[in-house]
């Protein structure tokens, strides 16, 4: 191999070399920007879930109190008292595991 096909050669592997570093920079970029907006969008609908699910036991809590009965509060929203209860149950458990998340 001559003088110039050997020089060719080392160029074309440090310019491999140089790619793949490259690409590998880039990819990190691209993979924490596309987490990010993921992380944000699967917050934002968890906090929409949790906004409505705490709206809902507000909303009975109050005819409750208003002194309006089940029968009609089932009537009128489709949740009855074990209904209740599980959404109770479902911001408890959404608060919590918020709670750990924030904790990292």
């Amino acid at each position: 191999m001559n003088y110039v096909e050997e020089i060719k050669r080392e160029s074309r592997q440090e310019g491999l070399m140089v790619g793949r570093v490259e690409g590998r920079q880039e990819g990190r970029v691209e993979g924490r920007v596309e987490g990010r907006v993921e992380g944000r969008q699967e917050g934002r609908m968890e906090g929409r879930q949790e906004g409505r699910v705490e709206g809902q036991v507000r909303t009975i809590e109050g005819l409750l109190r208003a002194g309006v009965t089940w029968r009609l509060i089932e009537s009128a929203t489709g949740i009855d008292e074990a209904g209740l209860r599980a959404l109770k149950q479902q911001l408890t458990a959404s608060s919590a595991s918020n709670g750990a998340e924030d904790a990292e």
